[in-house]
């Protein structure tokens, strides 16, 4: 049982320290968290913007990948989702959990970078602690063009709290964005091509808003296209909850919670680009929680 208070804590709520650190950032590269087993390319970094789902058991059991991270040139903080309406108890819990992972790895002897994250204006109270000052940090801008406003507003926060000596950008920075940044093109680290339309397979990152009319989540009005399987939405929220998900003003995914606040069902909207395995739109897909550490969702319709 690993006791979570064993690192030095700064701030308000003590968050463990993820210290600042030397590294080499010519010719930056990202790999998924879930690719590291499948993968030779060590000069990479490996990244956490991914369904929660997929990293989970990295806070949980962070013991059984560390041989494989110990590989990378550096590994990113967990991305854990951070809703604008969360609780800020459960935004404050994965912003702990981020830097926790930061923690541990470095005294694995990893190379860390913190992917930095903010939720609502409330966050801003914590959301920035644990971080040392000139540190290297990392951003996505995926999916938060509607919210660019926000996203700003949390970003210029950024730099002036952490002062960071380099940003790594997952996505197009905006315009506006300041600072040494290094853009990681999506499409590339993805391997995707363009569609049709001209819009890329993107994964949601970003911020989900209150709306009246959704009982227990909201609207999610990042910019999203191509397969819905890569939209992020918690795996926990408010027992007895629904969330959804839009594009482009569409309903593309409804996720239903039980009353433990486990996800237990999606209803999707679309055919995931693959009509073959999915025939029936809309349909289903469930979730399995025999391992509490790693939920599974079926891939096919049920």
């Amino acid at each position: 049982m690993f006791l979570r208070n064993q690192f030095k804590s700064v701030g308000m709520f003590k968050l463990p320290l993820v210290k600042r650190q030397e590294i080499s950032l010519e010719d930056v590269s990202l790999i998924g968290y879930d690719k590291v087993n499948q993968s030779n390319d060590y000069k990479s970094i490996v990244h956490f913007f991914l369904d929660d789902y997929k990293f989970e058991s990295i806070y949980n059991n962070p013991e059984k990948k560390i041989e494989a991270l110990r590989q990378f040139k550096a590994v990113l903080t967990p991305d854990f989702s951070m809703f604008v309406e969360m609780p800020v108890a459960l935004q404050l819990f994965a912003t702990f959990k981020n830097r926790w992972v930061g923690a541990y790895l470095q005294e694995q002897g990893i190379k860390v970078i913190p992917t930095v994250r903010w939720g609502d204006l409330t966050s801003f109270n914590f959301c920035f602690d644990g971080i040392e000052k000139g540190s290297i940090v990392a951003v996505s801008t995926i999916g938060v063009k509607k919210q660019k406003s926000h996203f700003m507003l949390g970003y210029n926060e950024m730099l002036s709290r952490i002062k960071p000596s380099k940003i790594i950008c997952y996505g197009k920075p905006f315009d506006e964005m300041k600072g040494d940044i290094i853009k990681v093109d999506y499409a590339k680290t993805n391997n995707l091509q363009k569609s049709n339309s001209g819009l890329y397979i993107k994964t949601f990152y970003g911020y989900v808003e209150r709306t009246l009319s959704q009982k227990g989540g909201g609207s999610a009005n990042g910019q999203n296209s191509g397969n819905p399987e890569h939209i992020r939405l918690p795996t926990k929220a408010k027992p007895n909850s629904v969330m959804t998900l839009y594009r482009n003003g569409k309903k593309i995914r409804d996720r239903y919670y039980d009353k433990k606040g486990r996800a237990k069902k999606n209803i999707d909207y679309t055919d995931h680009g693959n009509p073959k395995d999915h025939p029936k739109v809309p349909h289903e897909h469930f979730w399995d929680w025999s391992d509490p550490d790693n939920p599974i969702r079926s891939k096919t319709d049920d």
